[in-house]
């Protein structure tokens, strides 16, 4: 099977020459001395998706306001005493200090092209250059920031991230259900539990085949590399948790005649509360970082780590009772409690994952 050839222009190509060419013309109407500015801002900021330009538009005017500052602070001051070569020599290294001291990672770049440009073709005009590339560049940003969303918004990524909230809060309801049906003793299944399995599996098949249009629409940048990083760790959730799911759907309640073993029941269920609990939260926060008092494991605030030790404290207190380990270890009896430590294990580890992607 032959592979399909890519067009040779794209909407993306279409909208950022369109972008590019009303930002000159607006330059050169308002009469501003080097117009090309404005487009050059456009070409760097306008990205993959919303939030790549919006990242890059604040480091490209965080750099160029911090190389302006530099160049207007050093140039008067270096200028007189020092070869041109090392006085740019000295400011570059200040953009770099400065630019990694505020944390910016592209923006230091284009401080140090505003620092050697203005340094040496501009130097009998720093005053006056530094206040127009300024307002060139802030006019190519805006106008990036404005054509990302009005020509050809991205809306392979909305979607899947707004499926991607959707799942959180599937999940969490799924297990705060099979959380009530564990309390309710005896015999009680889940009505629904099969219909609800099937929903959550078309929504996990959805989710993935969104991901070929949404990679289409992903930047080369930081943003869209972390996306994809993301996303890798979030599949990888979805198959650990319908797993548990589809496990604890087959499982058959166990009697509450021990009080050790009722015990578990109420710290299972805990658990399953706490891990929809979990999932809500980061309904609400994703694709973003996770709340920070949440990720550590051995956090007391931790509800869920709290309910983890809990399980663990109540399973080693079934060994002091005979018949209530025998009735566990039978059959199915103990399953629970293995899909409930694995449940707690799949969120633990995907928290920290995400926590850890820059």
């Amino acid at each position: 099977m032959t592979r399909a050839q890519p067009p040779l222009i794209t909407r993306e190509d279409l909208r950022l020459a369109l972008t590019a060419g009303l930002s000159a013309g607006l330059g050169i109407t308002l009469g501003l001395p080097d117009p090309v500015y404005g487009p050059l801002a456009v070409a760097a900021v306008l990205g993959g998706t919303v939030g790549a330009s919006r990242t890059l538009g604040i480091q490209r005017m965080l750099g160029t306001l911090m190389g302006g500052v530099i160049l207007l602070v050093l140039y008067p001051t270096l200028s007189p005493i020092l070869p041109m070569p090392i006085g740019v020599a000295i400011a570059l290294v200040c953009t770099r200090l400065f630019g990694g001291a505020l944390g910016l990672h592209s923006g230091y770049k284009v401080a140090g092209l505003v620092v050697s440009i203005g340094w040496t073709a501009h130097s009998g005009e720093i005053t006056t250059w530094v206040p127009i590339r300024l307002l060139l560049t802030l006019l190519g940003v805006l106008m990036a920031w404005a054509a990302i969303r009005l020509f050809w918004p991205s809306r392979a990524i909305d979607r899947r991230q707004q499926l991607s909230v959707q799942l959180y809060r599937e999940f969490a309801h799924s297990l705060r259900e099979q959380a009530a049906l564990l309390r309710q003793g005896d015999g009680v299944r889940g009505a629904g539990g099969l219909e609800r399995r099937n929903h959550l599996l078309t929504l996990i098949l959805e989710h993935q085949n969104q991901r070929s249009d949404a990679m289409k629409e992903l930047g080369n940048d930081h943003l869209g590399e972390r996306l994809a990083r993301l996303w890798d760790r979030q599949e990888q959730l979805w198959s650990e948790l319908i797993a548990c799911y589809r496990t604890l759907l087959r499982l058959p309640p166990l009697p509450r005649r021990h009080g050790s073993l009722a015990h578990l029941i109420e710290v299972e269920a805990a658990l399953l509360e706490a891990a929809a609990d979990r999932l809500e939260t980061w309904a609400g926060c994703w694709p973003s970082s996770p709340p920070r008092h949440r990720i550590t494991a051995q956090d007391e605030g931790d509800s869920l780590a709290t309910a983890g030790r809990n399980l663990e404290a109540a399973e080693m207190g079934l060994f002091e009772d005979a018949e209530a380990t025998a009735l566990l270890l039978g059959g199915s009896g103990g399953r629970r409690a293995v899909a409930c430590s694995q449940v707690l294990l799949a969120l633990q580890g995907f928290e920290v994952a995400w926590r850890a992607t820059p």
